[in-house]
């Protein structure tokens, strides 16, 4: 499978919170990787590629930048995999406005995604 991704994604254990566009019920889903443009997490129901998801994802930042990023992001799945053993599906959600939107969690996300760069 060919990687499109422009940028690097960042593992990060957080929790998010999604909420399929148009409805007001959502879920809390394990987020394991994000960068500017997109998030992979594990949700334990079905979803359809193309889906439009309501993304609230929250993260402490340590260090001398300490305190707490809260994003409310527009998200649509690109990809969609069963985890059999698990009864999970793995997804894979693109951004198209985190740097207009939030423009603090994107340069965090950035300055980590520079700190990443493979050898």
């Amino acid at each position: 499978m060919e990687n499109k991704r422009k940028n690097i994604r960042i593992p990060i254990a957080t929790i998010a919170h999604i909420t399929p566009h148009g409805l007001q019920k959502g879920s809390e889903v394990m987020v394991r990787d994000l960068s500017t443009e997109g998030m992979g997490c594990y949700v334990d129901h079905a979803c359809q590629k193309g889906d439009m998801m309501l993304v609230k994802v929250k993260l402490d930042l340590p260090g001398e930048d300490s305190g707490v990023i809260q994003a409310t992001l527009m998200g649509q799945i690109i990809w969609v995999k069963l985890m059999n053993e698990e009864k999970k599906y793995a997804v894979g959600l693109e951004f198209r406005d985190m740097a207009s939107r939030h423009p603090r969690l994107y340069e965090y996300l950035k300055d980590l995604g520079k700190q990443h760069i493979p050898d």
